[in-house]
């Protein structure tokens, strides 16, 4: 039974390190195709059609669902829930996967927006479309994309380590898939964010989130 167990381990965390190298090598070649032009018109297209289909109720709907990605309330009510896990079964680890996974948000994110250099859909430069063209440009990738990935499995091992049992599988899926489709639509409907900056935020956080989870933090 243990010799089984190790082996399952290991298959995952083989499929885990799959799951990287995938998504790292699709969103280089993502960047380089929109460093080449490509994709561009999608993205007007896209922010075009939401610019004229966007009702106020349903611009509402997807402000308020814009803030399921946002790090400034995932992280504090993620550290809230972590304390006292940690307090009660006197380990560190709840605490730390949260500042681990905030500080490899920080410390990869951001160098990239700055490094592409691409405005938002709105900004008043003509070419704001396009990567690697605008200094003052903070929008790719999606930053709220990628929290929706990374955050949302510390969560799953928060409850479940409150709880001391395994949610059920609808309930993980639940948690780790609807929150990264709701906010991926909603950033895009709201033309905060280029349809191309969304994918890329989905392949980045793809590729942070079992490194992240490879330090486990819930010792």
């Amino acid at each position: 039974m243990r010799k089984h167990s190790k082996i399952a381990a290991q298959e995952q965390t083989d499929t885990a390190w799959w799951v990287v190298a995938v998504s790292a090598a699709a969103f280089a070649a993502l960047t380089a195709a929109l460093a080449a032009g490509a994709f561009l018109d999608i993205d007007i297209a896209v922010r075009d059609w939401c610019d004229t289909h966007r009702p106020e109720p349903l611009r509402l709907a997807a402000k308020a669902a814009y803030f399921l990605g946002s790090a400034n309330l995932i992280a504090p009510a993620l550290l809230a829930l972590a304390v006292p896990i940690a307090v009660r079964d006197r380990t560190p680890g709840p605490v730390l996967r949260v500042l681990v996974t905030a500080a490899a948000s920080y410390v990869v994110v951001v160098p990239l927006k700055i490094l592409t250099d691409r405005s938002a859909p709105h900004a008043p430069w003509h070419d704001a479309v396009e990567i690697f063209a605008n200094d003052a440009g903070w929008s790719y990738p999606s930053g709220h994309v990628v929290n929706t990935v990374i955050w949302y499995p510390v969560l799953v091992l928060l409850l479940e380590r409150l709880r001391r049992r395994p949610l059920s599988a609808r309930v993980r899926y639940g948690i780790l898939v609807s929150p990264v489709v709701i906010v991926f639509v909603a950033v895009t409907y709201l033309g905060f964010h280029w349809l191309t900056d969304c994918v890329a935020g989905l392949l980045l956080g793809l590729a942070l989130s079992p490194v992240i989870s490879s330090g486990r933090g819930s010792g």
